[in-house]
């Protein structure tokens, strides 16, 4: 009955500043295809990708979403090769593209409606770790990453003007939960670019900002910049 129960609970609402960044957010997995939610809600069309990441004693499901304008097609399309770009489209035979379908919702269910209204945030945050450098934090990233999928790098601005980017690492097994989730973070006086390249070099490492992924030497951490990060205790400007 506890399992049933808990099925039902919302998941945590996470906002997105654009299209192009829910974009890159649900379409890094080379194995998966992502699903997309398109719907009405408070008289604006939402467009959101549902997945889940492990997090204390089970999993955390989220609901990353943006608003969308113009008309929907079948599918979002999507590359960042060579150059980043994204849009609706009805045909999905271009291999250019990665491709995730679109489901039309007559009307969005009780659990994501209660997401998008809620504001109460995450109960429990993860441990907050404030890294030295991006060297430091892109290092955390690779480990964590292999050819078919790597974790996104959040990015938000605070109130008081620093750029904020992290990345959420599970240490499995520990203790009595199935993991311990830790938000390693910098802050910075300067936005990040949507992808950062990174290579080890000999007696040195190479650090880029990049808009796309262009060449395969090196690896490539995905921001996907949000309207807040729910990980981090941190007051924010808000955006019309």
């Amino acid at each position: 009955m506890k399992a049933i129960e808990a099925s039902k609970r919302p998941p945590l609402a996470l906002e997105v500043v654009d299209l192009l960044n829910l974009a890159r957010l649900a379409m890094s997995r080379a194995d998966v295809q992502p699903l997309f939610w398109a719907f009405e809600y408070r008289g604006k069309r939402v467009l959101g990708n549902l997945f889940s990441i492990p997090y204390w004693r089970g999993s955390l499901p989220i609901f990353a979403y943006t608003g969308i304008e113009g008309e929907l097609g079948g599918y979002v399309a999507y590359t960042s090769i060579e150059v980043e770009k994204v849009f609706f489209t009805s045909n999905s035979s271009n291999t250019r593209y990665a491709y995730g379908p679109v489901v039309e919702l007559e009307e969005p269910p009780k659990i994501i409606t209660r997401a998008l209204s809620s504001k109460r945030g995450l109960r429990e945050k993860p441990i907050s770790i404030k890294a030295k450098n991006l060297s430091s934090l892109i290092r955390v990233l690779m480990i964590m990453s292999d050819d078919v999928a790597s974790p996104p790098l959040w990015h938000c601005e605070s109130e008081a003007g620093k750029h904020i980017l992290g990345v959420i690492t599970p240490f499995y097994d520990y203790y009595e939960a199935n993991a311990l989730p830790v938000f390693f973070y910098i802050e910075s006086n300067e936005p990040p670019a949507p992808f950062i390249k990174y290579r080890p070099l000999n007696g040195g490492e190479e650090l880029l900002y990049a808009d796309s992924a262009s060449d395969m030497k090196y690896f490539y951490g995905r921001v996907v910049t949000v309207k807040n990060i729910p990980f981090l205790r941190l007051r924010h400007r808000s955006r019309s």
